[in-house]
Formats: structure tokens, C-alpha cells, sequence
């Protein structure tokens, strides 16, 4: 990611899998709630520093710092976000302002935070947690690809030992 795709996602809005947040002096709460709607769902990208409006407020010099090592402590932190996760936010100046910009890839187990499962809607983050038939088809969803995953590395790996044994056959 470098500035000119940053600007490019700030132009273009806040959707499924983007989301913005103010943060100009702390780490919104929130910002957990979206990290795991994201990891949940397809992924998607944290930008810290822009408003709803796509104004660049940035964080405040002196705290970005502070909110990027509040941000990483509270990720590997299994009493907040289960499973931990292991996100790296970058900083970028844009219009001589700070903005932590943070990938959230696509998760294969169901996250939570604070105990609360969260998904993604359009550009909003919703508590399922006690909606049993949404939760079910999102521990569906993450155990299909799970499966679908380890299927197709064990039928790589077949195809490769196959190989390897009629290598000496001619064709």
C-alpha cells in the first residue's frame, strides 16, 4: 500500500471493506468491533485519521505512537480479540497528516471481541452474537474454506506423490 492507493480508498468511501475512524487523539473503541467484522468477512482495510465525510483529520503527531501500541497490544490480547491477530499498521503522512492505515486479512476461525462475534454489513458492524442462524453460517462458511483448503493441499500433495512415482514410467 503507498499514499496515492490510500487516497484512492479515502476518495472512494467507506463500504464493505473499508472503514474509517477519527482516532485524531485515541484509538476508537470501536475500531475492534470493524477489525473483526472484517477478519469475519472478506477482510479489509482500517484507515485511522479520516472522519465519516473522508476529511483527513489525522492522528495527532504526539499520539500515534500511543494508539499504534494500544492498537497491536489489544490484537494479541486473547481476553479482548480471540484468536489474537497479527496486523502490522502502517503510518503515512497525506496532506501533512498522520494516518495509520491497518490490513485486516480474512480470518479461517470466528473472530471475537470481548466475547461478541461481528460481521460486516455495507459499512457497518454488526453484533450476531446471539443471532444463532447468522453465527451458524458464518462457523459454516469458515469451516468450508478450512476444508476446502486442507482438500485441495491433500489432493496437491497426492498428485505430487503420484508423480513421483511413475516418473520412471515412459509416457
Amino acid at each position: 500500500m503507498d499514499s496515492k492507493e490510500i487516497k484512492q480508498l479515502i476518495q472512494n468511501g467507506e463500504k464493505i471493506d473499508v472503514e474509517f475512524k477519527e482516532s485524531k487523539n485515541a484509538l476508537t473503541k470501536d475500531v475492534f468491533d470493524t477489525v473483526c467484522s472484517f477478519n469475519n468477512r472478506n477482510g479489509g482495510h482500517i484507515l485511522l485519521g479520516i472522519n465519516d465525510k473522508r476529511d483527513i483529520v489525522g492522528v495527532s503527531e504526539d499520539r500515534v505512537d500511543k494508539v499504534m501500541k494500544e492498537f497491536i497490544t489489544s490484537i494479541n490480547n486473547p481476553q479482548k480479540i480471540y484468536p489474537p491477530l497479527y496486523l502490522l499498521p502502517e503510518v503515512f503522512e497525506i496532506d501533512s497528516k498522520k494516518i495509520i492505515y491497518i490490513k485486516v486479512p480474512e480470518g479461517y476461525q470466528v473472530c471475537r471481541h470481548n466475547g461478541k462475534i461481528w460481521d460486516r454489513s455495507y459499512e457497518g458492524d454488526i453484533n450476531i452474537t446471539n443471532h444463532a442462524e447468522l453465527v451458524y453460517k458464518l462457523k459454516k462458511e469458515k469451516w468450508a474454506e478450512v476444508l476446502t483448503g486442507h482438500f485441495a493441499k491433500q489432493q496437491n500433495k497426492m498428485s505430487k506423490n503420484n508423480n513421483k512415482k511413475c516418473s520412471h514410467l515412459p509416457i
